[in-house]
């Protein structure tokens, strides 16, 4: 079985402006078709945060639910144990993992969190397919930077490679540009 060629080794042919002078010394525009290596077209800052928004809703959102159940159950349990221990108390420390658990559980099985489904994005490796595990980790624990986030903003042609990306070498692309270089990777295969 051949491998396809890494996403970052891709190329395609461009045409490009040449000036040429005929033999009257007059000088006349020529399209010329050059190959050059092709970027990725990571996803934009704008759509990162998109997903850091709806991600974080729907994080924050299920914690609730479980202190909200948690706190139910307690309650009708014993009224004297929920007034001392309130879930609360260690709610910090569960939802600080339950975040990478989060990013680590749906990026693993399905290369996507709710967020990247909701906007038609994937979390892909090198070769364009599903990272590995110590891949989702590394982008799940890098997370936790202070100001990693930002990271994220002001990269080239409005393109967006934080972190997160750079240190688990992975992308996260559209479901579009998955498909353009799945074309290239079998054309440059060839």
């Amino acid at each position: 079985m051949q491998l396809l060629p890494k996403i970052t080794d891709l190329e395609e042919t461009r045409t490009r402006t040449v000036y040429n002078v005929d033999e009257n010394g007059e000088r006349y525009r020529d399209a010329e078709e050059i190959i050059v290596k092709r970027k990725v077209k990571t996803v934009t800052a704008d759509k990162r945060f998109l997903h850091y928004l709806l991600d974080y809703w729907l994080l924050y959102g299920i914690m609730y639910l479980i202190e909200y159940l948690y706190n139910n159950v307690l309650t009708s349990l014993d009224e004297n144990v929920s007034s001392v221990i309130s879930f609360t108390t260690f709610f910090s420390f569960p939802f600080f993992f339950g975040l990478a658990t989060y990013y680590m559980f749906f990026e693993f099985l399905f290369q996507k969190t709710p967020g990247k489904f909701i906007t038609k994005t994937v979390v892909i490796d090198e070769y364009g397919n599903k990272p590995d595990f110590k891949q989702v980790m590394i982008r799940s624990f890098v997370r936790y930077i202070p100001f990693e986030a930002f990271s994220c903003i002001g990269e080239t042609e409005n393109r967006s490679y934080g972190w997160h990306d750079k240190w688990s070498e992975t992308w996260v692309v559209t479901d579009e540009e998955l498909k353009n270089l799945r074309k290239l990777q079998l054309e440059n295969s060839n």
